[in-house]
């Protein structure tokens, strides 16, 4: 059951990801929020670097 739950994890942690690129490239994000969602992508991709090194 702990390897299905990382496994939604990581998916969550991708989708988010994607999310935030995407919104990113389509100009979608005012300035001041753009840095904000830059901070949270970087931590997320933290986040995932850090389980996938745990693998």
């Amino acid at each position: 059951m702990a390897d299905e739950n990382e496994t939604d994890i990581e998916r969550h942690l991708r989708q988010t990801l994607r999310h935030l690129n995407e919104a990113q490239e389509a100009d979608d994000l005012r300035k001041t929020n753009a840095v904000a969602l830059e901070e949270v992508s970087n931590t997320v991709s933290s986040v995932l670097r850090e389980y996938e090194d745990d693998e």
